[in-house]
């Protein structure tokens, strides 16, 4: 689990991070990222609509998987608010793939200091 400091969490927040943040796009998810120049976290939050997934038990799953693939990188992303919003096709991945899929991308996409 993130620690709260790190989770994005008021609604306002996560509507300006999805409506102005750049995309990053995987195979089963997207990133949007919004830079803050004043912020010195990265704070995170994980969208997953019931169009995606059907059922509260596969969302919530979902949901814990990806933040679990966040949480021992989390001091070495890039300080900003981020939005990973869940494709149809995460759910027919395994738990493991899906986490290797969110270190990758957080690469790809620059984010990730390594």
């Amino acid at each position: 689990m993130l620690p709260k400091k790190h989770r994005l969490s008021k609604h306002a927040e996560v509507a300006k991070t999805t409506a102005r943040g750049r995309s990053f796009f995987s195979q089963s998810f997207i990133i949007k990222s919004l830079a803050i120049p004043k912020s010195e976290l990265a704070q995170f939050t994980v969208i997953v609509s019931t169009k995606a997934v059907k059922t509260a038990v596969a969302r919530n799953r979902l949901k814990r998987v990806i933040r679990q693939a966040i949480h021992p990188h989390i001091n070495q992303i890039k300080s900003g608010q981020y939005a990973i919003i869940i494709k149809r096709s995460a759910a027919t991945i395994t738990s493991k793939d899906l986490a290797v899929e969110v270190v990758e991308a957080l690469k790809k996409s620059k984010l990730l200091k390594t």
